[in-house]
């Protein structure tokens, strides 16, 4: 039983973060092409149930600018 619910609670942070990291992504380019990249945002039920390579790339993205904002926190407070 307890492994079940391990399982749940880590496929449930699992989700959660990928769709902050996607829409994070997404923000991004939408930023830094001044709105001539389209894209199309994908709703919360839709996005686990496609993984494709253009997502998994966004998600780096969005991961890779959390990376960078902590990195610079961290050398602001040194």
């Amino acid at each position: 039983m307890s492994f079940a619910m391990e399982l749940f609670v880590w496929l449930l942070i699992d989700t959660a973060l990928g769709f902050l990291f996607y829409s994070t992504g997404c923000f991004i380019l939408k930023v830094l092409t001044f709105g001539q990249y389209k894209i199309k945002f994908k709703n919360f039920s839709s996005f686990k149930g496609d993984k494709a390579k253009k997502i998994n790339l966004i998600m780096l993205l969005g991961f890779s600018f959390y990376v960078s904002l902590i990195i610079l926190i961290a050398y602001l407070n040194n």
